[in-house]
């Protein structure tokens, strides 16, 4: 594993989606590896303030707009 291969899976990583010999071998990389550590906490870091806002929300009235020009009235 190097620092591009786990820039490649860091995301999945982070989600639970990897298995598991792919996640000992991010484990291991970012054992020894600091810009990596450091890119790790910044994503869980955006991860748990994205966690906190609240969810967007349609303007008014686009939600009808979109049906309107999907054709599902």
């Amino acid at each position: 594993m190097n620092c591009d291969d786990l820039r490649r899976w860091l995301t999945e990583y982070a989600d639970g989606a990897t298995d598991r010999d792919l996640c000992a071998d991010i484990e291991r990389h970012l054992v020894s590896c600091s810009p990596c550590q450091a890119l790790r906490h910044d994503l869980l870091e955006l991860s748990r303030i994205c966690k906190e806002c609240d969810p967007p929300r349609l303007p008014d009235g686009a939600r009808a707009h979109i049906r309107r020009l999907l054709g599902s009235d």
